[in-house]
């Protein structure tokens, strides 16, 4: 054979292998931002799937070495399953997970996006498998979730995109109660919530008046009112975030908003931000159901409508339950008519799912088979809205004829020590707080440990320390089997916050 055709072939050869190996060996793979990536990422946030891919599409084709479009679709799956809980797009999506993976790790180790994109990509997938009670792998993602972006901060320790999910994660962990604290020792994982919400302040902090961090800022002011809302207890900061989350827009920050709405007693305004956006209420199902509780509490006549969309658009089994109980309690309270409330109540049997608290209760409604005692229910909902005067004229004015067993007579005292607390009047609030601990010791109902909580909230707010310590440790010692998952951590992350 002639040497020199030899050589030509294996030279041609050679040729052809490169140039069709271009796209994952000829050029080095980059992870660049962009403004279409910027766009894309802002549209993901505002839940406007659609239009995100097609900016998605144009960065893959434009250059098809940039991997941020890897990281972003994967965003994309995460905001939609989470926000639509469609199990079918879970099942069908998951498996992305890994060839995402994969090509991810192509990114030279010198790039700061490399395992912040590892770390983000197990994160998503962590949450989206817990959703659907997928616990033991959730639990083995957020593992390698905070190995990822552990090692990304020893690494790059000035690039602020992972303190934002780090700060996260310390945060979650660090509300972990101690009889499961072996877990996360047998993870290798820790955190407090100090280290955690001190991480995502700073983010804040360093993203201010930067429109390159725009949407990270966006997202982190959303977390972050997201776990004060649902985890801690800190007034000031809630009022803080509230300035910033109103300078927003979108389905998530809509419902930032709202919640933090109604957690400052001002249900009227999260009522008035909820329905100014028809698009935010079909981009995102729950806000139909927030709209509806939020009404009910009002006592507005049309309550029941959001809550029936809710039930009509929601592919998920979330909150199923307690918006089908809601919408009995609508025709008790709002339209006085008990058999359309036994209707609706028997509806809640067949069903969503009792994972989450409000709708295990609902659940627990349903099996009972009692009517609610109205007067209790009225004023209980009057509270949660924010309407405190209404809530105590409702209870000040009924007939102690009207408290039939003993845990309605528990109840009541519970709901005056509530009102009490929340317009100030400590004193007030303390004596029935403590009557509803001391007459509610055995029960299995919620009323006694969770007047345990508030009472450390309200000396943690007085400034009585050991006070305050001594009611959140009381509160795993009550066997309420009722919301007692969410009251003992939120008495752990007291305790935390006020030892540390």
């Amino acid at each position: 054979m002639n040497p020199l055709f030899l050589y030509q072939t294996l030279r041609n050869i050679l040729f052809i292998i490169l140039v069709f190996a271009l796209p994952t060996t000829g050029f080095a793979q980059n992870f660049t931002t962009s403004e279409d990536y910027d766009k894309a990422y802002s549209l993901l946030l505002d839940l406007r799937f659609t239009e995100a891919s097609s900016v998605i599409q144009k960065l893959k084709s434009s250059d098809k070495n940039n991997l941020a479009p890897v990281y972003l679709e994967d965003l994309s799956d995460f905001l939609f399953i989470v926000v639509t809980e469609d199990q079918q797009q879970f099942e069908a999506r998951k498996d992305l997970r890994s060839e995402r993976l994969k090509a991810l790790n192509r990114l030279p180790d010198s790039s700061p996006y490399k395992l912040l994109a590892e770390g983000e990509i197990h994160l998503h997938w962590a949450f989206s498998m817990m959703r659907f009670g997928e616990y033991f792998n959730g639990a083995s993602e957020i593992n390698k979730a905070f190995h990822a972006l552990e090692k990304n901060i020893q690494k790059h320790p000035d690039f602020l995109p992972t303190y934002k999910s780090m700060g996260l994660l310390h945060t979650l962990i660090g509300t972990v109660p101690d009889n499961y604290k072996w877990a996360t020792k047998l993870m290798g994982v820790d955190g407090t919530i100090e280290q955690g919400i001190g991480e995502m302040e700073k983010v804040l902090k360093k993203s201010e008046g930067k429109p390159e961090l725009k949407n990270l800022r966006k997202e982190t002011l959303f977390l972050l009112s997201f776990l004060h809302i649902n985890l801690l207890n800190d007034s000031e900061a809630l009022l803080r975030y509230q300035k910033e989350v109103e300078k927003e827009t979108g389905p998530l920050m809509n419902f930032a908003k709202a919640s933090l709405y109604k957690e400052n007693g001002q249900a009227d305004k999260a009522i008035e931000v909820l329905m100014a956006s028809t698009k935010s209420l079909e981009a995102f199902p729950y806000l139909n159901f927030l709209l509806g509780e939020l009404k009910l509490a009002r006592m507005d006549k049309d309550a029941n409508i959001p809550l029936q969309k809710y039930i009509k658009s929601f592919k998920g089994k979330s909150y199923v339950k307690a918006a089908n109980q809601k919408i009995a309690w609508h025709s008790l309270l709002v339209l006085n008519d008990v058999p359309a409330y036994r209707t609706a109540i028997a509806k809640v049997g067949g069903v969503g799912s009792t994972m989450l608290d409000e709708d295990k209760s609902a659940q627990k409604e349903f099996e009972l088979g009692q009517t609610p005692n109205r007067m209790l229910l009225k004023a209980r909902l009057q509270f949660d809205g924010g309407y405190y005067q209404e809530a105590l004229r409702t209870l000040i004015t009924s007939k102690t004829t009207e408290l039939t067993t003993s845990d309605e007579k528990l109840e009541f005292t519970y709901r005056l020590g509530r009102i009490h607390d929340e317009l100030k009047n400590e004193k007030e609030a303390i004596s029935y707080y403590e009557m509803t601990m001391k007459n509610g010791a055995d029960s299995k109902r919620y009323f006694a440990s969770n007047s345990s909580l508030m009472l450390g909230m309200l000396y943690e707010n007085l400034g009585q320390k050991s006070k305050a310590i001594k009611a959140f440790e009381a509160c795993s010692e009550f066997n309420n089997s009722e919301y007692k998952n969410s009251i003992d951590q939120k008495a752990k992350a007291g305790i935390l916050r006020l030892k540390n």
